[in-house]
């Protein structure tokens, strides 16, 4: 097959398939949030301009001025769909996008600028290559927005935020990147990480990183344009799946920008790991986390051992519920840290120790209620006092007061506090 075949063939294959065409670029004069906006109220349901059934469905649609176009008024300005609705990546007001049309329908799709926040947007862009002017659109499509009660006036110094109606530009900084990454990040500051080398030793250790937020101290000291990598200790909520050699250099707790933690427990019955790194590991870090089961149970597995450390009180409230705790070993509950106080209460209810269900003890198979030391102590101070003033009747009349050895129970009644715990109590 010679050349000449060769290029015939391949072009007529490329001829079958769907041509988007070089794609147009745009200015972005609207975007279409809600059912608030003039498009969505001024629709027809049956317009096969926008290809709808419903009036909401050109949500997400933006209303575009093109590059090539310098003439048309705003209220003659077509409107164009996500090329991509699934994974929606809505433009600002004056952003830059492209242009797509796949047979008689009109597509755009944002491309990011150099700024991740605002993107390649620019305040009153469309105006700048705007010739015209149409006054009683600008007077309709700048008037008050009643549900946010923002004015979108045509002047920019009018404007709260010149490209959109509540947008504010914040710092956001890009991700720094490791070979072979694919990374999602929002002009948010939100990002996800599929990663596979982001660690000390650069080896293959596959990583998801999920951020919420920068953290503000990266914002106030890093340039825009900055690169910078994700703190767990330190951004907004973060869940990581991690494995092998990449290290969590986790500290629980805020982390200061001196890298304090404001966590003060030291765990002294449990060992924590000396580093968290050479396995498969998830690690949740945020400021509050709530998990809930709405319906069905909530169950926790551990192969090895599992704790709770907080700087809090820990507290269980599990309602009219009960609780069955059953260990295979040594139950050892302490509150000597601070020499601190353990209380048990059951109200009316009633406190069995080493006893079966009904509260019989192993030994006697009977009920043995426990005694009460200070009323034992009591009644027995008493009992010696009574048999040490005894006397006896006797055909030669009656004995002395108090028995010879008086003395021996006197001892033994000084010795009855001894009955009592200096750090136990009962009702």
């Amino acid at each position: 097959m010679n050349a000449r075949l060769i290029s015939s063939f391949f072009a007529s294959v490329t001829n079958s398939l769907p041509i988007y065409g070089k794609p147009n670029t745009g200015i972005v004069i609207s975007v279409v949030l809600d059912e608030t906006h003039e498009r969505v109220q001024n629709v027809d349901s049956d317009s096969q301009d926008y290809y709808t059934d419903k009036e909401t469905d050109i949500v997400g649609h933006i209303i575009v001025r093109p590059h090539s176009d310098n003439t048309s008024s705003e209220s003659q300005l077509q409107s164009y769909r996500p090329l991509n609705p699934s994974l929606l990546d809505l433009p600002l007001v004056g952003e830059t996008v492209e242009l797509y049309q796949i047979g008689s329908v009109k597509y755009y799709r944002r491309f990011s600028g150099h700024y991740i926040n605002t993107g390649n947007a620019s305040a009153d862009k469309n105006k700048k290559i705007f010739s015209k002017t149409d006054s009683s659109q600008k007077k309709a499509s700048y008037s008050t927005v009643a549900a946010t009660g923002t004015s979108n006036s045509s002047t920019s110094n009018e404007r709260e935020t010149p490209i959109g109606e509540y947008f504010l530009p914040q710092q956001v900084n890009k991700l720094k990147y490791y070979e072979g990454d694919s990374v999602l990040q929002s002009r948010f500051g939100q990002s996800i990480r599929f990663s596979g080398y982001n660690n000390v030793d650069q080896e293959y250790s596959p990583t998801i990183i999920l951020r919420n937020r920068q953290n503000d101290e990266s914002i106030n000291t890093l340039k825009v344009g900055d690169l910078v990598e994700e703190e767990i200790n330190k951004d907004g909520s973060v869940i990581v799946m991690s494995s092998n050699r990449y290290k969590l250099d986790f500290q629980p707790g805020l982390i200061d920008d001196g890298g304090s933690s404001n966590f003060k427990t030291t765990p002294i019955n449990f060992e924590l790991p000396e580093e968290y790194v050479g396995q498969d590991q998830i690690l949740i870090n945020s400021e509050r986390i709530i998990l809930s089961a709405k319906s069905q149970e909530m169950i926790f597995f551990s192969k090895g051992d599992y704790g709770f450390i907080s700087d809090g009180t820990f507290k269980i409230d599990n309602g009219e519920g009960g609780a069955d705790l059953d260990f295979g070993g040594n139950i050892n509950i302490t509150a000597d840290r601070n020499d601190s106080r353990f209380y048990l209460f059951t109200g009316t209810g009633e406190v069995w120790l080493n006893t079966d269900d009904r509260g019989q003890s192993r030994g006697t198979k009977q009920k043995e209620p426990i005694a009460r030391a200070a009323t034992l102590v009591d009644l027995l101070s008493k009992l010696i006092d009574a048999i040490t003033q005894q006397v006896y009747c006797t055909p030669a009349g009656p004995t002395d007061v108090g028995p010879l050895n008086i003395a021996a129970f006197k001892q033994i009644q000084g010795q009855l506090d001894k009955i009592k715990s200096d750090y136990n109590f009962t009702d």
